[in-house]
């Protein structure tokens, strides 16, 4: 059996890591942000995403039992978080450093708008699944409260 305080804090660390991609991805994605509504939204996602694993974050380091099975839904958002940082700074290569995207870039990324829109929609679902564990949990420490209402 596993040293329960390894895989907490195994926990810890992938949060933090997840918390940390959609972090750098929403400062890459805001840079294109002048160019599309898919754009926007994807931006507004990505810090509704980070709102609700700061969250997350403070509840594992007191309690990360509770979010064990949340443990792969975090990889999986990772990783989708660094394999789009890394499609995004793909198609954006000429743009880099500079105050205007170049047509060319532009163009990449308007081709990329059905990727945009569907990594948006997975940006959901797991946003979606961190708050219902997120809510599981508030509602697992106000049970034992119930009766002094």
């Amino acid at each position: 059996m596993a040293d329960p305080l390894s895989v907490t804090s195994g926990l810890i660390a992938i949060v933090t890591a997840t918390l940390q991609s959609s972090k750098i991805l929403y400062e890459t994605i805001q840079s294109f942000r002048n160019h599309q509504t898919a754009v926007s939204d994807l931006i507004r996602e990505l810090k509704s995403l980070e709102s609700v694993l700061q969250p997350l974050l403070d509840h594992v380091r007191t309690d990360e039992r509770t979010f064990l099975p949340l443990k792969f839904p975090l990889i999986q958002c990772r990783q989708a978080c660094t394999d789009f940082q890394a499609l995004v700074e793909q198609n954006s290569k000429r743009s880099r450093d500079q105050a205007r995207t170049s047509f060319r870039d532009w163009a990449k990324l308007m081709y990329m708008n059905g990727d945009i829109v569907s990594f948006k929609e997975l940006l959901a679902g797991y946003k979606a699944t961190i708050t219902i564990a997120l809510a599981d949990a508030n509602l697992s420490v106000a049970r034992p409260y119930r009766g002094l209402l």
